[in-house]
């Protein structure tokens, strides 16, 4: 991906793994700490965004703890403050939270074609309605997007939110974006974009990196 010296980088990266991740729970807002391999993960992610030709310049995470340990990691790396902001927090699941993945697949039709298919349709019982994590996640990049020549924002999230913000940013909806399997982020991966500083159009982005991590995670929950 070019990130040429007129234009502004945005990289966009989901946090390392949890106890949650390696045993198929939905986690959205719970409260749920990196795993020795997360750690590992984050670490891995820091030492790849220092060697960058332009590493992150501003670093901004979701106030959840496994955002924010998984920025503090790159925080350390690179000598950098964390913004923390709630916008960038995961999809609520309410009811849902801490269910086994696979229970809800099997018993919930309306929850399995959302998540098979089109996380647009997602509404868990008690919790977010996909559209409005969209809606955050488009105003928390409104206001933090770069706006400067050869700046570098990176902001670490979640992979349903990380999802959401690219479909707004690309004008793909979420079902094309699943057929075509794009926007999957695994447990420390990222997306690098490139925007115009001025407007923020996005210009290009690169398909989801992970070459940097040793074992690449499997786990498609937040």
């Amino acid at each position: 991906m070019s990130r040429g010296a007129e234009n502004a980088t945005l990289l966009l990266a989901r946090h390392g793994r949890t106890a949650y991740n390696q045993a198929g729970r939905i986690q959205g807002r719970s409260v749920v700490p990196l795993d020795e391999v997360g750690v590992q993960e984050a670490r891995h992610l820091a030492a790849h965004l220092q060697g960058l030709p332009q590493p992150p310049t501003q670093l901004w995470s979701s106030d959840l703890l496994r955002a924010e340990q998984t920025a503090g990691e790159v925080a350390a790396r690179l000598n950098l403050p964390v913004r923390l902001d709630a916008r960038l927090r995961e999809q609520d699941f309410g009811e849902y939270e801490g269910r086994a993945l696979s229970g809800l697949l099997e018993t919930d039709p309306a929850f399995r074609e959302a998540w098979t298919q089109d996380f647009s349709l997602l509404h868990p019982p008690g919790g977010e309605r996909f559209a409005d994590t969209a809606a955050r996640l488009r105003h928390w990049f409104e206001d933090a997007r770069p706006r400067q020549k050869s700046e570098v924002v990176l902001a670490v999230s979640h992979g349903l939110a990380l999802h959401a913000l690219l479909c707004e940013l690309t004008g793909l909806n979420s079902g094309e974006a699943r057929r075509r399997t794009l926007f999957h982020h695994a447990n420390a991966a990222y997306t690098a974009l490139t925007l115009d500083p001025a407007s923020g159009r996005l210009l290009e982005y690169s398909a989801v990196q992970s070459g940097h991590l040793p074992v690449a995670a499997t786990s498609s929950t937040s």
